[in-house]
């Protein structure tokens, strides 16, 4: 634990009930008190982890890390830096996003780089990556924001929509969902619009976030009445010429102009706000450990899905259409025999729908979560070989899931991302 990391006392609740006091708090004023406690400990561990501003911020980022993360060489990219001073000199130089975004924009220029934004007039429409499983603890939310961060990495514009009112990943981007985010800040307020005011409200929702390039719907527990809107609305049929299902499809039409991306958090388990996650999706990723429970579980959504689909298929006449769908195994140690056996075996049995890539186990994952930071946040102080492990493990998995949408776009296998003749030049 790194010093300075806030520490759960004994709160008023404990010492009155050790005490034996007859002024106990009720039931309702403890969970009260216990929700306060725990929202006080994630504000502090993020004010500690980013003093002085006491808020999060996006760390700057090394020539050798960006270099290795486009596959260009480092000179390269020293060379269409815009700060003169950066130009040239050892490869530790610390560079601000906004430079790495100016510096792309110049090797794309120079044609050094293939341009990583869709081209709508090519037919490249918003690509929305849904992250989606039955199972709690797959490391959805962990795999859907580092997928997030690594396209804005990437050079793309990336939307992150948080659908679970846990807001685990809005937490990650430094909301607190029961407190900065009410039911006017969340998709639920999209649900609750007034008649004639889709683009103003859908616009409203999309909140900068301290990466440039990442806008954040927000969750909150007000998705609970999200859910409510849905269920009344799936008796009903169209609303403003919108089935329930579509929702978030429209939503996203709203404000594709700004976007490339569209990445999305969804609950664990079944629900209304899930389905209109799978009706917008260009793509599903599903994550799941590599053990006989979680698997097992994994097994239910697929047939959760098989069923849906042919249920919507008989009553609308179509059903799910996705341009891609991939099994992620997270948490994933290739030392232990009985994962590597169910990993092997899986892969035998599906093929492509399980990617390659496996998003590895390593504790430094769990040490950068501690102060709310990802990997690409996350820089260790010790230990360096593990954390290039984990990245690695991180980039690879992405990389996969990328190139998955720009086949969806038509592009060639691999572009989007640089030549090898880049890395001598």
């Amino acid at each position: 634990m790194r010093e300075g990391l806030p520490i759960l006392k004994p709160t008023a609740y404990a010492e009155s009930n050790r005490s034996g006091s007859r002024d106990r708090m009720s039931q309702s004023e403890a969970f009260r008190h216990v929700a306060q406690v725990l929202r006080e400990a994630q504000r502090s561990a993020i004010e500690i982890e980013n003093a002085p501003e006491r808020r999060k911020r996006l760390r700057d980022f090394s020539v050798a890390e960006i270099a290795s993360l486009w596959g260009v060489a480092p000179r390269l990219l020293r060379q269409a830096l815009p700060r003169q001073e950066v130009r040239g000199i050892a490869p530790r130089a610390r560079l601000t996003f906004g430079e790495l975004q100016q510096a792309r924009r110049q090797l794309e220029a120079q044609g050094k780089l293939i341009s990583t934004r869709r081209d709508p007039a090519s037919g490249e429409a918003l690509a929305t990556v849904v992250f989606t499983n039955f199972k709690g603890g797959s490391a959805k939310t962990t795999s859907s924001v580092h997928f997030a961060q690594y396209m804005a990495l990437a050079g793309y514009r990336v939307l992150m929509v948080d659908l679970d009112s846990q807001g685990s990943a809005s937490a990650q981007f430094g909301f607190q969902p029961g407190l900065d985010v009410g039911a006017e800040g969340c998709f639920t307020a999209w649900l609750n619009r007034p008649v004639g005011s889709a683009a103003g409200s859908a616009a409203r929702l999309c909140r900068p976030t301290y990466w440039p390039a990442i806008d954040l719907v927000p969750a909150s527990p007000a998705l609970g009445e999200g859910e409510e809107i849905l269920a009344r609305r799936a008796g009903q049929g169209v609303e403003e010429g919108i089935l329930y299902f579509d929702e978030l499809k429209a939503f996203l039409s709203m404000v594709q102009d700004r976007y490339d991306i569209a990445v999305v958090d969804t609950r664990p388990d079944v629900n209304m706000l899930m389905s209109t996650a799978l009706h917008a999706a260009t793509g599903i990723i599903v994550p799941s450990r590599a053990t006989m429970t979680d698997l097992a579980s994994t097994g239910e959504f697929f047939a959760h899905l098989s069923d849906y689909t042919a249920e919507f298929q008989a009553a609308f006449g179509h059903g799910l259409d996705f341009a891609f769908s991939h099994i992620l195994l997270t948490a994933f140690d290739p030392t232990d025999r009985s994962q590597d056996a169910l990993a092997q075996l899986i892969r035998e049995r599906f093929g492509s729908l399980v990617l390659r890539e496996a998003f590895l186990h390593s504790r430094i994952v769990g040490t950068a979560g501690f102060g709310k930071e990802t990997l690409y946040e996350y820089e260790p102080s010790t230990d360096r070989a593990a954390y290039n492990r984990a990245i690695a493990s991180a980039n690879a998995v992405n990389r996969a899931i990328e190139a998955a949408i720009l086949r969806h776009w038509g592009r060639a296998s691999g572009e989007g991302r640089p030549g090898r003749k880049e890395q001598q030049a």
